[in-house]
């Protein structure tokens, strides 16, 4: 995280670490791949309060209010604490020389949270609406909606967003989403 994948050699990762070179190239078999092992496990540790959050079929559409604010007040929070930043700023500055690295940490962060909201809202079944997208494209829409403009300002180290304008933003991402996309009473969710 402090030296960026390119400016940590594997000789500099063993002197902070300890070991040898061979054992961390019997481990992980390349800088590469022991990169990509260090953003799982970073990425695992940041996205555990949204898969605790992770809405649940038992939640219903009843309570999809309650459950997309809860999902997005966790996921805004979790956006902007300072090692999710560092970790974004840094796949983003390394991902045009080394775009697996930043594949994985696609796939296994904000993929897999899209992925997590997607399973929860097409298991609730049918949608109203013109023309009704695929449940991973509502997923996506409403994390658009949830991250606004906050999680780049934070990025870019312009502002970090107070609790208070975080929730306000997850409050008007709720709102904006269910009135464009309601769940249809009594649909069964496509198999």
């Amino acid at each position: 995280m402090e030296l960026g994948y390119a400016g940590a050699s594997v000789d500099r990762i063993v002197q902070r670490a300890g070991g040898s070179k061979g054992t961390v190239y019997r481990h992980f078999g390349c800088k590469a791949d022991l990169f990509a092992e260090i953003i799982t496990a970073l990425v695992a540790r940041m996205t555990a309060p949204i898969e605790h959050q992770r809405p649940g079929i038992a939640d219903g559409a009843q309570d999809l209010a309650a459950t997309l604010a809860r999902f997005g007040r966790t996921y805004l929070d979790v956006l902007v604490q300072p090692q999710s930043l560092a970790l974004y700023r840094m796949v983003i500055a390394e991902g045009a020389h080394f775009p697996d690295l930043a594949r994985v940490f696609y796939e296994r962060g904000p993929g897999q949270v899209a992925t997590q909201l997607a399973d929860y809202l097409g298991a609730l079944g049918g949608w109203e609406l013109p023309a009704a997208p695929e449940p991973e494209v509502v997923a996506r829409d409403f994390l658009s909606l949830v991250r606004s403009d906050l999680h780049q300002k934070a990025l870019l180290g312009v502002e970090i967003p107070s609790p208070d304008q975080r929730a306000s933003t997850v409050a008007r991402a709720v709102a904006l989403f269910l009135a464009r996309y309601q769940p249809v009473p009594g649909a069964t969710a496509a198999k």
